[in-house]
């Protein structure tokens, strides 16, 4: 079952930012980076380095990340932690969809803890985005009790 809004809000640490959605609540941009690639083995991911993407300040008074064409990974201002019985998933709101960018992101599994989401934008067009957008909706769906995780991205523990 997806749940609404006021169920979906007390696994976050929303910081006092974002918005409750229908079924979701919106995710507010911290931070962009450039994918550059990596491997994926059978008992760990390791990656290149990610490329800091820093905002540009305008004419208009804004903080903008100004993106081309090309994958990067987003950090969102809100965290969260999820119990046995809930699975999380990130997705772009419409207004970053029309503009030609997709976000996701991978399972946040059950037993999953951390201080800031993130997840992954394909921008096919160049999309200009300011700091502290609402961009992407957290949505979490209960599941029957399931083994908690402990891979290797879980908060506080160190990174393989």
């Amino acid at each position: 079952m997806l749940l609404d809004s006021n169920k979906v809000e007390q696994f976050l640490d929303t910081k006092g930012k974002g918005a409750k959605a229908q079924v979701g609540y919106d995710l507010t941009l911290k931070g962009v980076k450039q994918i550059s690639g990596g491997v994926v083995l059978k008992d760990k991911t390791e990656l290149e380095d990610y490329v800091d993407v820093m905002p540009t300040f305008t004419s208009n008074e804004k903080f903008l990340f100004q993106l081309q064409p090309g994958t990067y990974s987003l950090t969102f201002e809100q965290g969260i932690k999820l119990d046995a019985n809930h699975t999380a998933f990130i997705r772009h709101r419409s207004s970053v969809l029309r503009c030609g960018g997709i976000i996701t992101s991978g399972v946040y599994d059950p037993g999953f803890e951390v201080d800031e989401m993130g997840g992954v934008l394909i921008a096919t067009q160049p999309i200009d985005i300011e700091l502290g957008a609402r961009v992407a909706q957290v949505i979490i769906f209960e599941n029957s009790t399931a083994e908690l995780y402990d891979g290797q991205w879980q908060k506080d523990k160190d990174v393989k």
